[in-house]
C-alpha cells in the first residue's frame, strides 16, 4: 500500500513538471509562422516570454544569416547585413513596454531581407527556447511611367505610356471610356503602353490601364486623360493694317490649335522680338501687338508666330503708318486791286499724300478742283512735288489762282489738307490794296451850342492804311488851339470847342495812301432850343387831375425834343409864383394835385439838349367840383375771349388801378362777385352773389377765395369816398378746371342743339369773317378807313392812322368806349384794363409795371 502511494505521488510530480514545461516559452506576433510583406514598407515583429520575464535571460533576435540583431534606438545600422544599407534603413530591435517584449523592426523592407528570423532566450539559466518566423516579400503594383495626362499629336503614331512593375509580374489590360481595348490595326497593346497608329481627334478620351497580380490579389487602375493636340493654323486675317502716327494702334493675330497657341511678334526688317520693346507690347494669349504711340518709321513687315505643343506657324502683316497732313508752307500775298492774277500756294506733307483745297474764311463752301462754278475767275489746281532730299517723301502743292482781282477778293483763305489721318488747316491772307474810301463813316452832320465841346470822327478804309488830315471850310486847322486831332489814320477824331461862329461849317476829312485819295464832309451846325409848342390839348379832366397831349414845336432846334413842361398858377397869381412839372417825351402827360373848383392858368414849353424853348399855348381851366371817385380799372394778364383766366381751382386774384379820387380821399372799395353764364344778352348773374368791403389803405389787389373750379364769375368793383360810389369796374373771371375730374365742361347756357359743336363753330367763324369783310369794305368806300384802306394807301404810317382816328372822332363821337384788343400783345408782362358794362366793353392795353411809362 505504501508503495502504491509513493508511485502515485511520483506520477503526480512528473505530471506537474510536464504541465509547467508546456506553459513556458516564447510567443511571436503576428502569430503566422510565415509573414508575407510588401517591399519598401516597414515591418514590426514582437517576441515575448510566456512566463515570468524575470526567469528569462538573453532574449534576442537573429537574422536569416544567424547574426544577432542588436538593439539600437538611435536608428544607426545595427546589423551588418546587408552591407549596402543606408543610414535610416537599419534592421534593429527595441524593447517595448514592461512585459519584456522585444520588437524586431525593419524600417524599409527589401527583397534581400527576406528569410527566417529567430527569437531565442534562456529560461531559468538552464533551458533555451527558440521561436522562428519566416518573412517572405512581394513587390506591390507600382506605376513607373504612367502620366495621368498625355498629349498625342494629330495624325502621328503615339504610345499611351503605362509601365507597371510588380513581383509577381502583373497582368495588364486596357479600356477606353469603360470599353475594353484589344490589339487591332490601330491599337497595339505593348508591355509599356498602348500604341495608337495615326492619331485622330476621335482618340480623345479617358483611358484605363489595369494591373492585376493573382498571386497576391492586387488590383489597381490608372486613369489616363488623352487629349489630341493639333498644330496651330491661322484663321482668316488681313495681310495689311494701318495706324495713324501719334495714335495708339494694334495688330491682331488669330490662329486655332489644340491647345490654344501662344503668340510672339517679330519685326520683319530687324528680326527683333517685340514682347518687351519700347512702345510695343504683345499679349501672348490673344495675339494682339499694341503700338503706343505709332511713329512714321514703324511702317513695314511684322511677323506673327503662333506656337503650341503640336507645332508652330508664322504669317507676315504689312503695317502702314498714316501720317497726318501737315501744312509746310503757306505765304501771304499782297497786290493792288485790278491786278491780272493772284497766286496763293500751299505745300503740304503726309502719307498717303494729302488732297489740298481752299476755303474762304466765313464761307461754308470749299473750292473744288478746276474752275469754280459760281466764279470762273477762281481756279484750284494741285501737283505732286518730288522729295527735297534723297530718300525723302513727296509732297502736294495746291494753287489757288484768282484773275482780275477786285477789292472783295481781300480776306483770309484757309488751306485745308486731307488724308486718312484727318485734316490740317492754316489761314493765309490775300491782301488786295486799294485807295481810301469813307464807306464806314456815316456821320455827315453834328451839332453844338454855347461853346459846348463836340467830337466828330471819320474812318478811312484802305490798304495800306491811309493818312488822315482835316480842313475847315477849306482852311488848315493844324495850329488852332480850339481844335484837337486824335489819330491820323486810318481813324481820326476832332475835338472841337466852337467859341464863335467861325467854328461852324464844313469839316473835310481827307484820307490818302499810295493808291489814291478820298475825302468826307461833316457839317457842324449850331443848335438852339426848340421853338414854341404848337398846341396843348386837354384830354381828360377830373376834379384833381388833367391829362394833356401835345403837338410839338415846328422847329426842334436841330436836336430831338426830350421832354415837355407845364407851368401853372392859381387865379390871379403871378407867373413868378407858378408851379412846374416836366414829363419825358411819350410818357402819360398827367398833372395831378390840383384842387376842385379852382381856376388855373397853364403855359407849356418843349426842351431839347440845348434847353427849354419859350412858354406858349396858354390855357385857362376851372376844375370840376368834388365828386365820387373815377371808375376803378380792373387789371389782368391772362385773357381768353374777354374772360380773365385764373390759374387756380378755388380762387382768383382781383387787381385794379387806383382811380382819381376827384377831390375826396377814397375810404374803401366794394367788391361784388356772382356766378355767371353767357347768353345772347351778354353775361348774366345767376345768384350766389357775395359782397365784400376792402380798406383803401391796402394794396390794390384781393384774392377772392372759396369759389368753384371751372366756373365763370361776374365781378364788379366800386371805389367810395365821402361823396359817394364810383361807377363800377366790371370783369368776367373763370377758375381753372379740376384735372382730377373728367367729362365735358358745364354748359353755361341751355340751347337746343341743332348742329354739332364743331360745325357750329365753323359756321360762326365763317359768318364773322364775311361780316368783317363787308364792314371793312364799307369803311373803305365811305370813310376811307379800315384794313383795305391801309393796304391800298401804303398802310404803315402810324401818323396817318392817328389822323384818321382823330378825324373820325371829330365827325361823330363814340357812344361807347373804344375796343382795342390784340391777343398777340397780351404777354405775361402785359396788363389789360376791363370795363364790362351794358353799353360796351372797353379794353385798354396797359404797359408792364416796369416800363418807361
Amino acid at each position: 500500500m505504501r508503495q502504491l502511494r509513493i508511485l502515485a505521488a511520483t506520477f503526480l510530480l512528473i505530471s506537474a513538471q510536464g504541465a509547467v514545461s508546456q506553459n513556458v516559452g516564447l510567443a511571436i506576433q503576428p502569430t503566422d509562422p510565415v509573414q508575407v510583406k510588401p517591399v519598401n514598407q516597414a515591418v514590426l515583429l514582437t517576441c515575448k516570454p510566456t512566463a515570468q520575464k524575470e526567469l528569462f535571460t538573453d532574449l534576442k533576435w537573429t537574422d536569416p544569416r544567424g547574426e544577432i540583431v542588436r538593439q539600437d534606438n538611435e536608428g544607426t545600422i545595427s546589423s551588418s547585413w546587408p552591407s549596402t544599407r543606408q543610414q535610416g534603413q537599419a534592421v534593429y530591435t527595441e524593447t517595448l513596454g514592461t512585459d519584456g517584449t522585444l520588437a524586431l523592426i525593419i524600417r524599409n523592407l527589401k527583397e534581400s531581407e527576406a528569410g527566417v528570423y529567430s527569437c531565442s532566450a534562456t529560461y531559468a539559466n538552464s533551458e533555451k527556447f527558440v521561436k522562428n518566423v519566416t518573412i517572405e516579400t512581394y513587390v506591390a503594383i507600382t506605376w513607373e511611367d504612367a502620366p495621368s495626362e498625355q498629349y498625342p499629336i494629330l495624325h502621328s503614331d503615339y504610345k499611351v505610356k503605362c509601365k507597371v512593375h510588380a513581383n509577381p509580374a502583373p497582368i495588364v489590360d486596357w479600356f477606353k471610356n469603360n470599353d475594353a481595348i484589344s490589339t487591332t490595326d490601330r491599337y497595339v497593346i505593348e508591355a509599356n503602353g498602348l500604341l495608337i497608329r495615326r492619331v485622330t481627334e476621335a482618340d480623345d478620351g479617358v483611358y484605363t490601364c489595369r494591373a492585376i497580380v493573382m498571386n497576391t490579389g492586387e488590383y489597381q487602375e490608372r486613369h489616363i486623360k488623352v487629349e489630341v493636340h493639333t498644330p496651330p493654323s491661322f484663321e482668316e486675317m488681313p495681310a495689311e493694317a494701318e495706324v495713324v502716327e501719334g495714335d495708339s494702334g494694334s495688330l491682331t493675330c488669330r490662329a486655332k490649335g489644340k491647345p490654344s497657341p501662344t503668340y510672339t511678334w517679330i519685326k520683319g526688317d530687324t528680326r527683333e522680338e517685340l514682347s518687351n520693346s519700347l512702345r510695343f507690347s504683345t499679349n501672348p494669349l490673344t495675339g494682339i501687338l499694341s503700338i503706343s504711340p505709332a511713329e512714321k518709321n514703324d511702317r513695314g513687315k511684322y511677323i506673327c508666330k503662333a506656337k503650341n505643343a503640336a507645332g508652330e506657324v508664322q504669317r507676315p502683316v504689312e503695317l502702314g503708318v498714316v501720317v497726318r497732313p501737315h501744312i509746310d508752307e503757306l505765304i501771304n500775298i499782297s497786290l493792288p486791286a485790278g491786278s491780272n492774277e493772284a497766286h496763293l500756294k500751299c505745300v503740304v506733307s503726309g502719307w498717303p499724300l494729302p488732297h489740298v483745297t481752299f476755303q474762304r474764311v466765313g464761307s461754308n463752301e470749299r473750292f473744288t478742283n478746276g474752275v469754280q462754278e459760281n466764279d470762273d475767275r477762281i481756279v484750284l489746281e494741285q501737283e505732286r512735288l518730288p522729295p527735297t532730299v534723297p530718300g525723302g517723301e513727296e509732297r502736294t502743292q495746291g494753287h489757288l489762282t484768282i484773275t482780275d482781282v477786285v477789292k472783295s477778293d481781300d480776306g483770309l483763305y484757309a488751306c485745308i489738307a486731307t488724308n486718312k489721318g484727318g485734316e490740317a488747316l492754316k489761314n493765309g491772307h490775300i491782301t488786295v490794296e486799294f485807295a481810301p474810301t469813307f464807306a464806314l463813316t456815316p456821320l455827315k452832320e453834328a451839332w453844338s451850342w454855347d461853346n459846348h465841346p463836340v467830337n466828330i470822327s471819320c474812318i478811312a478804309e484802305s490798304i495800306p492804311n491811309a493818312t488822315i488830315t482835316w480842313r475847315l471850310n477849306e482852311r488848315e486847322i493844324d495850329r488852332d488851339g480850339n481844335i484837337k486831332q486824335i489819330g491820323n489814320g486810318p481813324g481820326s477824331i476832332l475835338q472841337i470847342i466852337p467859341i464863335d461862329r467861325r467854328y461852324y461849317g464844313v469839316y473835310k476829312c481827307v484820307g490818302k495812301n499810295i493808291h489814291g485819295e478820298a475825302q468826307h464832309d461833316i457839317l457842324l451846325r449850331e443848335a438852339h432850343p426848340p421853338s414854341e409848342i404848337l398846341q396843348a390839348k386837354r384830354e381828360v379832366i377830373t376834379a384833381t387831375t388833367i391829362t394833356f397831349t401835345f403837338i410839338g414845336p415846328s422847329n426842334d432846334g436841330g436836336l430831338p425834343v426830350r421832354s415837355y413842361a407845364v407851368q401853372y398858377r392859381e387865379g390871379g397869381r403871378n407867373w413868378d409864383e407858378a408851379l412846374n412839372k416836366t414829363w419825358p417825351v411819350d410818357s402819360p402827360y398827367i398833372l395831378e394835385g390840383l384842387e376842385p373848383q379852382k381856376s388855373y392858368s397853364f403855359r407849356f414849353s418843349a426842351r431839347n439838349d440845348v434847353g427849354f424853348g419859350n412858354w406858349a399855348a396858354e390855357d385857362y381851366v376851372t376844375m370840376p367840383k368834388r365828386s365820387s371817385p373815377e371808375e376803378p380799372k380792373i387789371i389782368a394778364t391772362q385773357v381768353l375771349d374777354g374772360v380773365i383766366m385764373s390759374p387756380y381751382l378755388d380762387r382768383f386774384e382781383l387787381r385794379w388801378r387806383i382811380p382819381p379820387d376827384n377831390g375826396e380821399p377814397i375810404d374803401l372799395y366794394e367788391v361784388k362777385y356772382c356766378e355767371a353764364r353767357n347768353s345772347s344778352d351778354g353775361w348774366i348773374s345767376e345768384g350766389n352773389c357775395r359782397d365784400l368791403e376792402l380798406p383803401s389803405s391796402g394794396p390794390p389787389s384781393f384774392h377772392v377765395t372759396k369759389v368753384k373750379p371751372n366756373t365763370h364769375y361776374k365781378v364788379e368793383l366800386r371805389a367810395r369816398n365821402i361823396i359817394g360810389y364810383s361807377v363800377p369796374g366790371q370783369a368776367i373771371f373763370k377758375t381753372a378746371r379740376d384735372p382730377t375730374k373728367t367729362g365735358p365742361e358745364p354748359i353755361t347756357e341751355a340751347r337746343e342743339p341743332v348742329l354739332s359743336s364743331s360745325a357750329l363753330v365753323g359756321i360762326v367763324v365763317a359768318g364773322l369773317f364775311v361780316l368783317f369783310v363787308i364792314v371793312d369794305i364799307s369803311c373803305f368806300i365811305f370813310n376811307k378807313t379800315g384794313l383795305t384802306y391801309m393796304v391800298t394807301s401804303g398802310c404803315g404810317s402810324k401818323d396817318r392812322m392817328d389822323s384818321e382816328i382823330n378825324r373820325s372822332a371829330e365827325k361823330e363821337p363814340l357812344k361807347g368806349p373804344v375796343v382795342l384788343i390784340n391777343d398777340d400783345s397780351l404777354t405775361k408782362e402785359t396788363e389789360v384794363e376791363y370795363d364790362a358794362k351794358g353799353d360796351g366793353t372797353r379794353v385798354t392795353i396797359v404797359p408792364p409795371r416796369h416800363s418807361a411809362v
